[in-house]
């Protein structure tokens, strides 16, 4: 039913609204008219008599018309099946501007946050003239889907970027992962961006390490919802063609990190690439960063003498990957790291570590170069 207010009272909220943003609000369309900031203090605005959306937008429709400009400079999250539509009839450019806030969690950042609530809530690009462009933005700009889920007896709220800069993905505002947003920067239309679906896998602490002739892939998931399993793919052609050397059953669901590994006994030689694929019962793929060893070069780190007493001594080889900076690292049997020597252009050379202080036991030995290849040697420390 429309109902009808007096025109004193319809003025006077008319004038609130565009004087500053409105609070939560429920229904209702809001159509930006005027190349404008999205959110002003006082004066005119670029949205309708309707005023500005507000920040926390329930089953709203937000609409830029086309031919208009707007600069997001705010935060909005839209839930209870909201929608945003940039462009309206495909007559002219229409463009959303997203640049860097500075901010340093959500509330004071420049960002639409879709949120997964059950509902469909999606970002719309009407026709092929609209544009979405935050190649500027910050830390916390940009589009993301908010996930909430209950861990224990709090709720916690996970962010993927689904447009924006690097990082990716967030619990709070804790930064998951530091890789690119799955769409980029940029975006034109048409295309709809929506939170719909289930929480993806949530994978972070990538990691491979050469280990006396095999490579030990590790890594961790913070959360999982509707897990099935993950891929561990090599590559030995600089990533060009990836294989599936090993699968390992995920845990389905979990609020909690779950850690994983897998052994390639059988890395072969050179420059290997090695990543995780992660998938859900929908078979939506979640993709870890990418970890390069380097077998060959490394493969000739020699560790004596095995066990030691006083001192142990690194050799490093003349190759390629020892010709830049090279991290030598002894580390405890807690995992704590005890000795880290840098060195540049050491291929040929040997480093003395003195462990005399050491109290006997296993320890590790782990050699580092520029590009992120690792090996990793056991070393026993012994007073005998």
């Amino acid at each position: 039913m429309n109902k009808l207010y007096p025109l004193a009272t319809l003025l006077a909220t008319t004038l609130l609204i565009h004087g500053a943003q409105a609070q939560t609000f429920t229904g209702g369309t809001y159509t930006a008219e005027r190349n404008k900031d999205w959110h002003v203090t006082s004066g005119l605005n670029a949205w309708d008599i309707n005023g500005e959306p507000p920040a926390n937008c329930i089953n709203c429709k937000i609409i830029i018309k086309s031919g208009v400009t707007v600069n997001l400079n705010t935060h909005v999250t839209l839930s209870g099946g909201s929608t945003l539509q940039i462009g309206s009839d495909g007559t002219a450019a229409t463009a959303l501007l997203i640049n860097s806030s500075g901010g340093s969690d959500w509330a004071t950042s420049y960002n639409i946050i879709l949120v997964n609530d059950g509902s469909t809530n999606q970002l719309k690009m009407n026709d092929g003239l609209a544009l979405l462009n935050s190649s500027n933005a910050g830390t916390y700009d940009g589009v993301l889907s908010a996930f909430p889920y209950t861990s224990g007896s709090t709720t916690v709220t996970s962010y993927y970027k689904t447009l924006g800069n690097a990082p990716s993905s967030f619990v709070e505002t804790s930064v998951g992962l530091n890789s690119p947003a799955a769409y980029g920067k940029t975006l034109s239309g048409p295309a709809t961006l929506s939170a719909a679906g289930p929480l993806p896998i949530f994978l972070a602490n990538f990691d491979a390490v050469l280990n006396n002739g095999e490579v030990n892939v590790t890594w961790t998931t913070q959360f999982e919802q509707n897990s099935d399993h993950f891929d561990i793919e090599r590559s030995a052609d600089g990533g060009a063609k990836w294989d599936v050397i090993g699968k390992a059953a995920a845990r389905g669901y979990s609020a909690s990190p779950v850690n994983y590994s897998f052994t390639d006994e059988n890395p072969g030689s050179g420059t290997i690439q090695y990543r995780v694929h992660g998938y859900d019962l929908d078979g939506r793929p979640t993709l870890s960063t990418i970890k390069v060893i380097r077998t060959t070069p490394l493969a000739n780190v020699t560790i004596f003498p095995n066990p030691a007493k006083d001192y142990v001594n690194v050799s490093l080889p003349v190759s390629e990957a020892t010709a830049g900076a090279v991290s030598v690292r002894f580390i405890g049997q807690t995992g704590q790291l005890l000795v880290e020597r840098r060195v540049t252009g050491a291929g040929g050379t040997t480093l003395s570590i003195p462990v005399s202080s050491y109290a006997p036991g296993n320890y590790l030995v782990q050699v580092v170069t520029a590009d992120g290849s690792k090996q990793v040697s056991k070393v026993v420390i012994s007073r005998q």
